[in-house]
Protein backbone atom coordinates (compact mmCIF):
# COMPACT_ATOMS: atom_id res chain seq x y z
CA UNK A 1 0.00 0.00 0.00
CA UNK A 2 1.29 3.38 -0.72
CA UNK A 3 3.08 5.67 2.25
CA UNK A 4 0.24 8.11 4.04
CA UNK A 5 -3.05 7.68 3.37
CA UNK A 6 -4.64 7.57 -0.42
CA UNK A 7 -7.04 10.15 0.72
CA UNK A 8 -6.01 13.64 1.98
CA UNK A 9 -7.68 16.48 3.15
CA UNK A 10 -6.38 19.99 3.67
CA UNK A 11 -7.55 23.27 4.55
CA UNK A 12 -6.91 26.42 1.93
CA UNK A 13 -4.76 28.66 3.47
CA UNK A 14 -7.34 31.16 4.32
CA UNK A 15 -7.85 28.79 7.15
CA UNK A 16 -6.75 28.92 10.61
CA UNK A 17 -4.44 26.19 11.50
CA UNK A 18 -6.74 25.24 14.29
CA UNK A 19 -8.77 23.62 12.14
CA UNK A 20 -6.16 20.98 11.39
CA UNK A 21 -7.22 18.19 14.18
CA UNK A 22 -10.73 18.34 12.40
CA UNK A 23 -9.36 17.73 9.12
CA UNK A 24 -7.09 14.84 10.64
CA UNK A 25 -9.68 13.70 12.06
CA UNK A 26 -12.37 13.62 8.71
CA UNK A 27 -9.18 12.25 6.66
CA UNK A 28 -8.83 9.17 9.33
CA UNK A 29 -12.47 8.66 9.57
CA UNK A 30 -13.05 8.66 5.46
CA UNK A 31 -10.08 6.37 5.21
CA UNK A 32 -10.85 3.66 7.39
CA UNK A 33 -14.92 3.79 5.72
CA UNK A 34 -12.55 2.59 2.55
CA UNK A 35 -10.63 0.50 4.34
CA UNK A 36 -13.87 -1.10 5.94
CA UNK A 37 -15.80 -1.36 2.15
CA UNK A 38 -12.36 -3.43 0.67
CA UNK A 39 -11.36 -0.27 -1.57
CA UNK A 40 -7.42 -1.12 -0.65
CA UNK A 41 -7.68 -4.67 -1.78
CA UNK A 42 -5.76 -4.47 -4.48
CA UNK A 43 -2.90 -2.96 -4.74
CA UNK A 44 -2.37 -1.95 -7.65
CA UNK A 45 -5.68 -0.34 -8.04
CA UNK A 46 -6.44 2.31 -5.22
CA UNK A 47 -8.00 5.27 -5.91
CA UNK A 48 -6.32 8.40 -4.13
CA UNK A 49 -8.43 11.86 -3.57
CA UNK A 50 -6.99 15.17 -2.61
CA UNK A 51 -9.81 17.16 -1.08
CA UNK A 52 -9.37 21.35 -0.26
CA UNK A 53 -11.93 23.11 2.20
CA UNK A 54 -12.31 26.16 0.35
CA UNK A 55 -14.54 28.97 1.80
CA UNK A 56 -17.10 29.17 -1.29
CA UNK A 57 -16.42 27.52 -5.36
CA UNK A 58 -16.59 31.05 -6.49
CA UNK A 59 -13.08 32.04 -4.98
CA UNK A 60 -11.45 28.14 -7.46
CA UNK A 61 -13.35 29.54 -10.50
CA UNK A 62 -10.44 29.78 -12.51
CA UNK A 63 -9.88 26.46 -12.02
CA UNK A 64 -13.52 24.82 -12.35
CA UNK A 65 -13.21 26.25 -15.93
CA UNK A 66 -10.21 24.75 -17.80
CA UNK A 67 -8.01 21.61 -16.66
CA UNK A 68 -4.71 21.99 -15.16
CA UNK A 69 -1.80 21.78 -18.22
CA UNK A 70 -0.03 18.88 -16.82
CA UNK A 71 -3.44 17.07 -17.48
CA UNK A 72 -3.80 17.84 -20.66
CA UNK A 73 -3.47 14.42 -23.06
CA UNK A 74 -2.72 14.34 -26.71
CA UNK A 75 -3.15 11.97 -29.65
CA UNK A 76 -0.37 10.47 -32.10
CA UNK A 77 -1.80 13.89 -33.99
CA UNK A 78 -1.01 15.69 -31.10
CA UNK A 79 -4.40 16.46 -30.80
CA UNK A 80 -6.73 16.21 -27.39
CA UNK A 81 -9.77 14.02 -28.18
CA UNK A 82 -13.13 14.66 -26.95
CA UNK A 83 -13.20 11.57 -24.76
CA UNK A 84 -9.84 13.12 -23.18
CA UNK A 85 -11.25 16.35 -22.71
CA UNK A 86 -14.72 15.45 -21.11
CA UNK A 87 -12.28 13.17 -19.00
CA UNK A 88 -10.61 16.56 -17.51
CA UNK A 89 -13.79 18.71 -17.26
CA UNK A 90 -14.33 19.42 -13.63
CA UNK A 91 -17.89 18.32 -12.04
CA UNK A 92 -19.57 20.73 -9.98
CA UNK A 93 -22.23 20.16 -7.57
CA UNK A 94 -24.06 22.56 -5.25
CA UNK A 95 -20.53 22.87 -2.27
CA UNK A 96 -18.34 20.78 -4.24
CA UNK A 97 -16.46 20.41 -7.33
CA UNK A 98 -14.15 17.52 -8.44
CA UNK A 99 -12.01 16.72 -11.57
CA UNK A 100 -11.14 13.02 -11.49
CA UNK A 101 -8.45 11.50 -13.76
CA UNK A 102 -9.15 8.10 -14.19
CA UNK A 103 -6.23 6.96 -16.07
CA UNK A 104 -4.14 8.02 -12.93
CA UNK A 105 -6.95 7.15 -10.34
CA UNK A 106 -6.70 10.49 -8.76
CA UNK A 107 -9.39 12.92 -7.87
CA UNK A 108 -8.77 16.43 -6.41
CA UNK A 109 -12.02 18.03 -5.11
CA UNK A 110 -12.86 21.24 -3.62
CA UNK A 111 -15.09 21.32 -0.58
CA UNK A 112 -16.75 24.69 0.36
CA UNK A 113 -17.72 25.56 3.95
CA UNK A 114 -19.30 29.20 3.14
CA UNK A 115 -23.08 28.32 3.27
CA UNK A 116 -22.99 25.03 5.83
CA UNK A 117 -22.18 28.03 7.75
CA UNK A 118 -24.52 30.22 7.00
CA UNK A 119 -26.84 27.63 6.93
CA UNK A 120 -26.66 26.82 10.41
CA UNK A 121 -26.34 23.04 9.27
CA UNK A 122 -23.45 21.27 11.46
CA UNK A 123 -20.23 21.50 9.64
CA UNK A 124 -19.02 18.63 10.70
CA UNK A 125 -21.40 17.07 8.97
CA UNK A 126 -21.85 19.04 6.29
CA UNK A 127 -18.66 18.04 5.49
CA UNK A 128 -18.93 14.51 5.44
CA UNK A 129 -21.91 14.29 3.31
CA UNK A 130 -19.73 16.30 0.56
CA UNK A 131 -16.75 14.21 0.86
CA UNK A 132 -18.71 10.87 1.62
CA UNK A 133 -20.54 12.30 -2.14
CA UNK A 134 -17.06 12.63 -4.16
CA UNK A 135 -16.11 9.69 -2.93
CA UNK A 136 -18.85 7.65 -3.81
CA UNK A 137 -19.78 9.20 -7.15
CA UNK A 138 -16.13 8.13 -8.08
CA UNK A 139 -16.30 5.36 -6.58
CA UNK A 140 -19.16 4.21 -8.37
CA UNK A 141 -17.19 5.02 -11.84
CA UNK A 142 -15.00 1.96 -10.71
CA UNK A 143 -17.81 -0.38 -9.43
CA UNK A 144 -16.61 -0.07 -5.75
CA UNK A 145 -19.00 -0.09 -2.67
CA UNK A 146 -20.56 3.03 -1.94
CA UNK A 147 -19.38 4.38 1.84
CA UNK A 148 -21.36 5.51 4.09
CA UNK A 149 -21.64 8.20 6.89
Amino acid sequence: MQQGFPITITADSQFSSSLKPLLAQLEMWLNFQALKADWYSNEDFILSFDFILVRSLAEKAEHLTSAPADTQVKNEKGEESAADALAKRWVVEPGYAYQNDSSKLTTTAFIAVDDLVQGGVGIEQGIKARLIAVVNAVGQQHCLIALSE
